[in-house]
């Protein structure tokens, strides 16, 4: 898959994602629109809950978003069957080892795989030279491992940043209630705090619903990188030694 349909297909489920959630919270306004005698014989919706957590509840709905659409699409493009094919690989050391130019470039035409564009970013630069060829390989090795680690640290990122946002609604919703305390002075009523109390609770729980889902996926795309890299590196090693044999007598 090229880099540009990944992008696409990212994108793709953003946008599925949030046209998802519309009619989801449209459904839920007429709940809100209700009497308060019959607010006060049912149970509180889910749309109420977060209507009490205020604008860090739309941030981090936002974020959940996001964060689904990150996980489908790092589940659908890190695939070590696919970025390091164990067939591919083997077929392009046997064309190299048995000198079949026209081969192996059109194997590694496109970058379909890792190490189809570490071949064909080495054999572009054979006439220069086996330390040229060797540099060129070793960057297009670690540029393509490098948006691996990209993809899935936004999700890293996300799995930091919610349980911040949640802590931020927590304070705004502490403030309010002392606030509601010191005007309200001796003719404060329990139910008078019930806002900010809420804000409080539900932003903290909506911001580790958001994070612990994603720092756990986080954790186990980490480790399928981590996996990637190896094979790539394995690989590489054989791959570079025969292009560099093949630079050198070209040259």
């Amino acid at each position: 898959m090229k880099f540009n349909s990944k992008i696409a297909l990212f994108w793709f489920l953003i946008t599925l994602g949030v046209v998802l959630a519309v009619p989801v919270f449209a459904a839920d306004k007429a709940a809100v629109a209700m009497a308060p005698s019959a607010q006060a014989e049912h149970s509180v919706t889910l749309w109420e809950l977060l209507r009490a957590g205020g604008w860090t509840m739309l941030v981090l709905g936002l974020l959940s978003v996001v964060a689904t659409s990150l996980v489908v699409y790092n589940l659908m493009t890190i695939k070590m069957d696919v970025l390091v094919p164990q067939r591919f690989t083997e077929d392009v050391i046997q064309r190299l080892e048995s000198r079949d130019d026209k081969g192996v470039r059109a194997m590694c035409r496109g970058g379909s795989n890792i190490i189809g564009a570490i071949v064909a970013e080495g054999f572009d630069r054979r006439a220069k030279g086996r330390i040229i060829v060797r540099e060129a390989m070793e960057n297009a090795a670690r540029r393509e491992i490098g948006k691996l680690w990209q993809n899935i640290s936004y999700l890293g990122d996300i799995a930091a940043i919610a349980p911040l946002l949640g802590l931020l609604g927590t304070t705004i919703g502490m403030i309010q209630a002392f606030n509601v305390i010191s005007f309200a002075g001796a003719n404060l009523k329990p139910i008078m705090l019930v806002g900010g109390i809420s804000k409080a609770l539900v932003t903290t729980a909506a911001g580790l619903i958001v994070a612990v889902p994603a720092l756990a996926f986080y954790s186990y795309f980490r480790g399928k990188v981590q996996a990637i890299s190896d094979q790539v590196e394995r690989y590489a090693m054989d791959v570079m030694k025969l292009v560099e044999e093949s630079a050198t007598k070209n040259s």
